[in-house]
């Protein structure tokens, strides 16, 4: 789509393009993609830590996390 716009206002055609084509770049621009975490990245839990503890251990040290333990299959 920059491309497009970027030739359609290129008036001079030396690869600069004039103030309107600018414009209209700037509005036409992608917003770069924002990752989005999960519940349980945000806990700042280890999964693989997770997995080598026994299932009281997990399922407390979750609870304090503020993650129900019945929702994660380990």
């Amino acid at each position: 789509m920059r491309e497009v716009i970027g030739s359609v206002f290129d008036y001079r055609c030396d690869g600069e393009r004039a103030v309107s084509g600018r414009v209209v770049g700037f509005l036409f621009r992608q917003e770069p993609k924002k990752e989005e975490k999960t519940e349980f990245e945000l806990s700042g839990l280890i999964a693989e830590e997770l997995e080598v503890m026994s299932r009281n251990e997990r399922r407390v040290l979750m609870e304090r996390a503020g993650l129900n333990p019945d929702k994660y299959d380990f």
